[in-house]
């Protein structure tokens, strides 16, 4: 009975200590299409799709992942949504979004209180005191792009 109640408690003690990891995230991404390409409007059109990943993947690992599956060309530009989805269907931000990546203002996240009309307001405001406060003062691929 000694040993069964020691085992129980050794087990009870394991589960307990066991985190749940994390699983696949996914974001969506999107490439323009130059042909047509108004860089005055922050409604982009391009091509895109969603991709999965894993927590803690940078948005470098994400994009040479996308250029990989989809089989596209190291030249190809590629944007990555800021918004993120679970397997539950849950939405977030990513996290340490590198604004290489963000193709605002071209692209509005209008569903999302994150990257959306509000933020591109306050970008048209004062560009440089936007990109201090959201993105450590570089531009984002989105303003390169255009010299925006």
């Amino acid at each position: 009975m000694k040993k069964i109640t020691r085992c129980a408690l050794g087990l009870a003690i394991l589960f307990s200590s066991c985190t749940k990891e994390e699983g696949l995230l996914s974001r969506n991404w999107s490439s323009p299409t130059f042909e047509n390409f108004d860089c005055n409007s922050p409604v982009m059109l391009g091509e895109g799709g969603t991709v999965g990943f894993l927590p803690g993947d940078t948005d470098a690992q994400i994009v040479a992942k996308i250029k990989d599956v989809w089989n596209l060309p190291d030249h190809y530009v590629i944007f990555l949504d800021p918004n993120t989805y679970n397997s539950e269907g849950g939405k977030g931000t990513a996290r340490n979004v590198n604004p290489e990546y963000l193709a605002f203002p071209l692209h509005i996240s209008s569903m999302s209180d994150k990257w959306g009309w509000d933020y591109y307001e306050e970008y048209k405001q004062d560009k440089q005191a936007f990109l201090d406060k959201y993105t450590n003062g570089k531009e984002t691929g989105g303003m390169k792009i255009c010299n925006l």
